[in-house]
């Protein structure tokens, strides 16, 4: 309940600060969208530690989920979840940043880098401080050591592929382009979240708590990067130079 309402406050303050002209409508916001996310993901990650709210249900829809496993979605599941693991996400990222960086795109190739960055250490350090149990390992088809809470192919996924699309959205001018690039992404993100689940190695809560928290730091970023570098969609538009015959000829001398 206090969070509800140092949310409902904050969100409030960015409205009156927005109107007042203070902040700019896109960072006003992101603002306003951190502070809700930001509820969420405290709320869920008490419900985690204290073992009620959404996680009293983590065991039933877990149960459900292994009982539709069949020999078609478990090759699936275990390729999907191998590309939304740590090495192969970094080398997404590694990739855009080279290639960002040969086009001298500078301002967005430290923001996908800087994302990238804080998405490990993000999962790093919060499943060090939950310290969530995983699953009962007979249920697992795949190995797994660390703990659970958030889920890091979902937080990593949600963060990398969230900022590519970001960066796609903010430099084409084209919408076909725009809009596919969102459109993979989220569709990317909601497959390898669920073949966690599938897999038996994530409870529910942690997957939702990935995309939660991994929507939380990817809006942060980008609220941020709004707020001090504006974003110029395709290449510099060539000034035109008029011909010397269209320049006008004066008559010389001081007006």
């Amino acid at each position: 309940m206090v969070g509800l309402l140092v949310m409902l406050v904050a969100v409030l303050v960015v409205t009156v600060l927005a109107r007042l002209g203070r902040l700019a409508a896109p960072v006003a916001f992101g603002a306003a969208t951190v502070f809700v996310l930001g509820a969420v993901a405290a709320e869920l990650t008490d419900n985690v530690v204290d073992h009620d709210g959404l996680a009293r249900v983590d065991p039933t829809e877990l149960n459900w989920m292994i009982a539709h496993r069949n020999g078609v979605l478990t090759p699936m599941a275990v390729a999907i979840s191998n590309a939304g693991d740590t090495v192969p996400m970094a080398g997404v990222a590694i990739l855009a940043c080279a290639v960002l960086a040969w086009r001298r795109r500078w301002a967005p190739m430290v923001l996908v880098a800087a994302a990238t960055a804080g998405a490990g250490i993000l999962v790093t350090g919060l499943k060090t401080l939950v310290g969530r149990a995983r699953p009962p390992v007979v249920d697992h088809l795949v190995a797994e050591s660390n703990q659970s809470f958030p889920s890091g192919h979902s937080l990593g996924s949600s963060v990398v592929l969230g900022v590519l699309a970001a960066v796609i959205m903010l430099y084409t001018r084209r919408r076909v382009v725009r809009v596919m690039a969102v459109v993979l992404a989220g569709l990317a993100v909601v497959a390898v979240g669920l073949s966690r689940l599938y897999l038996g190695v994530h409870w529910p809560t942690d997957i939702l708590g990935g995309w939660v928290i991994g929507a939380l730091w990817l809006v942060t970023c980008l609220t941020v990067y709004t707020r001090f570098h504006r974003a110029v969609p395709g290449p510099p538009t060539a000034i035109s130079t008029p011909h010397p015959s269209e320049v006008p000829h004066g008559r010389g001398g001081v007006g």
